[in-house]
């Protein structure tokens, strides 16, 4: 076996052997030897390559946009993982066992590297999010004593050196002690972790299903091809996943408001010709040149973004056209593709507000104001997207509030309604209920927001990632403002304001 190790993880033979203490050798390069893959119970597992096949590694689907791996797999020649775009150019296949096949599946392209601070471990951002195939479930418990498990990767078998399938093979894994995070593992027969099968998924089945216990790191590489056959041992050490459960679900959390994959809220704005305009966000509240993701159309739309429709990890625009609610999936970088209807039969005057997950099922929801009532159209769980039908939560005076998304103001887990009164100026939020369906009396938010002194309102979710809700506001002058989230002693309220748009901003239509 080898040892992927975080120093030189791609050097082999002796020079490999005398870097490692204890003879482990690194496994960086390529197919567990064992038995061909079942693809349906690993289509979770992922082929990396590395540049032009210089490396390979195994990684697992832990998330739709996110795939875990073995951070030596991307270590430098100083042994170190750098964070953010690879430095090399990094392909993902998920979901295809077979990898001469030109169908299932998907491949992508690896967009960010995050390193685990202290394991062997690195979650790789995909650059679009892959909705079609179900990620692996983590592990909530660690091994027990001698415990039968099964490793997979794409590495070397026996005869193969770059094999096109996926192979598995059993193990039995020594319990881990209080604060260990390396996983011994025992093979069963004549399995061996190989080059190639770093990075790849340890498994245990329980109730009929898989969980994802650790990913390989290290091995012995015996019977494995190009390993001397002096070397007979085929133990291996996994890098345990169950206790940093935390990590991989904070790394993979999509920030509300992001449409570019950089974790910072983003402006979607229609100007005065109708076209649809992405300002990225820059995480101080700023904003950097727009590109244009809707070429023309939008004149009069109602356009909102929070929340992903597709299951794709990746937030989309949902944007009211002519009588139509419709999703505008984000292709990845917030490029936009084909619409799907979602609901018709509306007034070309209603407003639709992305509000986010109100009731925590993992869809996202719609708030839409019409006929002065509000209502709400709940996502419907699945990876297409659709809404059920409209819940009436609010009888009367509506016609005359701006609404936006605030994001989650008072930090209770739950989206709360920004909402502007186009009479007198005053801003209030709408505190999002534990029923997941209605919203609170409102709070006064913020006063002298009249709409000749703030012609447009927009929530912008935490857009300085300080983890309080903030809001963009152009200016009579044609200038655009960014004002701070703050709080007092009655909740969530407007904080200080800067300029993050010089002029301009007179020529937009809407913002969200």
């Amino acid at each position: 076996m080898s040892n992927v190790r975080k120093h030189r993880a791609w050097i082999g033979g002796a020079a490999a052997v005398a870097a490692v203490a204890g003879g482990l050798l690194a496994v960086p390069a390529h197919a567990l030897q064992g038995t061909a893959a079942d693809a349906a119970a690993h289509s979770h597992t992922a082929s990396i390559v590395i540049g032009n096949a210089e490396r390979a590694c195994t990684g697992t689907l832990v998330a739709p946009q996110w795939v875990l791996s073995a951070a030596s797999c991307f270590a430098d020649a100083t042994g170190a993982v750098q964070p953010g775009k690879p430095k090399t150019a990094t392909t993902v296949t998920v979901g295809r066992t077979d990898l001469t096949q030109g169908t299932g599946g998907a491949t992508r392209t690896a967009i960010r590297l995050v390193p685990h601070p202290e394991r062997d471990l690195v979650m790789v951002k995909l650059d679009t999010g892959i909705a079609h195939l179900k990620p692996a479930v983590l592990a909530t418990t660690p091994v027990s004593a001698d415990e039968a498990v099964r490793a997979a990767g794409f590495g070397r078998t026996k005869t193969a050196w770059v094999p096109d399938r996926l192979h598995t093979a059993a193990f039995t894994a020594a319990a881990v002690g209080s604060g260990n995070v390396d996983l011994a593992l025992t093979a069963v027969g004549d399995g061996a972790i190989c080059q190639g099968d770093a990075g790849g998924p340890v498994l245990r089945e329980k109730n009929g299903a898989q969980e994802l216990l650790a990913v390989t790191s290290r091995s012995w590489r015996g019977g494995c091809l190009g390993t001397p056959s002096t070397e007979t041992r085929t133990g291996a050490v996994a890098t345990r996943v169950d206790d940093v459960r935390s990590w991989v679900a904070g790394t993979s959390y999509a920030v509300p408001g992001d449409l570019t994959g950089d974790d910072k809220p983003d402006l979607v704005a229609v100007d005065d010709t109708g076209k649809l305009r992405l300002y990225p966000g820059t995480g101080t509240g700023g904003l950097v040149a727009p590109t244009v993701i809707g070429t023309g159309g939008w004149s009069g739309a109602s356009v909102t973004h929070r929340g992903d429709w597709n299951g794709d990890a990746m937030e989309d625009v949902v944007a009211r056209v002519n009588d139509e609610i419709r999703v505008y999936p984000n292709l990845g970088s917030g490029t936009l593709g084909a619409p799907i209807k979602i609901a018709g039969g509306l007034p070309t005057t209603a407003q639709v507000v992305g509000i986010g997950d109100t009731n925590r099922d993992g869809k996202p929801d719609l708030v839409v104001t019409h006929s002065n009532k509000l209502f709400l159209y709940p996502g419907v769980v699945g990876t297409a997207a659709a809404v059920g039908a409209p819940v009436l939560i609010g009888n009367g005076g509506w016609d005359v509030m701006d609404l936006s998304a605030l994001g989650d103001a008072n930090k209770d887990g739950r989206p709360d309604l920004l909402a502007r009164d186009t009479r007198d100026g005053v801003l209030y939020a709408y505190l999002g209920q534990p029923d997941g369906k209605t919203f609170g009396d409102l709070n006064e938010f913020g006063r002298g927001y009249t709409v000749a002194n703030r012609p447009l309102i927009a929530g912008a979710a935490d857009a300085n990632l300080d983890g309080t809700a903030d809001m963009w506001a152009t200016a009579g002058d044609g200038t655009l403002k960014f004002y701070k989230g703050g709080t007092d002693i009655h909740g969530p309220i407007d904080g200080p304001s800067i300029q993050v748009g010089n002029s301009g901003w007179g020529a937009i239509r809407s913002i969200s």
